[in-house]
């Protein structure tokens, strides 16, 4: 539970730190976006497929498989119907009027399975769940850019915009404790669940949102940025 705590609290940080950084640095936001886009895209995806894939199929066989690939399409049907994707806002300014609020809820759930992912792995073991921690912590501090910048070019007045980003800083924190606690009463193949959940999750915001976006900017270090993410997780032993 000490490990959560602290993992918890660092995420929660991260997030509000990557909340402010539009608020109070835009022109900072604004020209490394790309770079930073790219490196959570790497972490996103080095956590699905080196940490998150194996241990789920080992823990739920199959049914891991069939999980992910659901959760793959569940997101991309959930993304066609609030016409929502993933760092939009960050990447195209002004192409939104006001965040719709199926939207809010979808960047919320998002923020749950991240901490979803923390929590069910820690109680697994503390190696494993380090490892995919750190890897949620490093993709934090771009969450949080990206979901205040969505407030912002939405026109929510500046209080509206600092308490849905507190809002949404929180989901991370308390999706890591129910779900730590919640796994202590689970069968193997149910963790195996939930680990497949979290790993759809985070290879379709990684996969199909974030990387073909980054083809719309000829920044020549976007490839870089991505392959420090991937090493950076791929770094963590679990």
């Amino acid at each position: 539970m000490k490990a959560l705590i602290i993992y918890a609290l660092i995420a929660l940080l991260t997030t509000l730190f990557g909340s402010a950084i539009p608020m109070l640095q835009a022109t900072w936001a604004e020209r490394y976006k790309w770079r930073l886009l790219a490196f959570s895209s790497g972490v996103l995806l080095g956590i699905a497929i080196l940490h998150l894939f194996p241990e789920a199929l080992s823990l739920a066989g199959k049914t891991a498989s069939i999980v992910i690939l659901a959760t793959f399409g569940l997101l991309f049907a959930t993304e066609n119907i609030t016409t929502l994707h993933a760092g939009e806002d960050f990447l195209h300014p002004g192409s939104l009027d006001m965040v719709p609020f199926t939207a809010l809820i979808a960047l919320t759930i998002h923020a749950l399975v991240d901490g979803m992912a923390m929590g069910v792995s820690l109680r697994q073991n503390l190696a494993f769940g380090s490892a995919i921690s750190i890897g949620v912590i490093l993709h934090k501090f771009v969450d949080g850019l990206t979901r205040t910048s969505l407030l912002h070019t939405a026109h929510y007045y500046k209080l509206k915009e600092i308490s849905l980003s507190v809002v949404l800083a929180m989901a991370t924190p308390v999706g890591a404790f129910l779900t730590y606690v919640g796994a202590a009463h689970l069968s193997t193949p149910a963790v195996g669940v939930i680990l497949s959940i979290s790993a759809g999750s985070f290879l379709y915001v990684a996969a199909a949102d974030l990387l073909p976006r980054l083809h719309e900017s000829n920044d020549r270090y976007n490839l870089l940025f991505f392959l420090v993410g991937l090493l950076a997780v791929g770094s963590f032993s679990g």
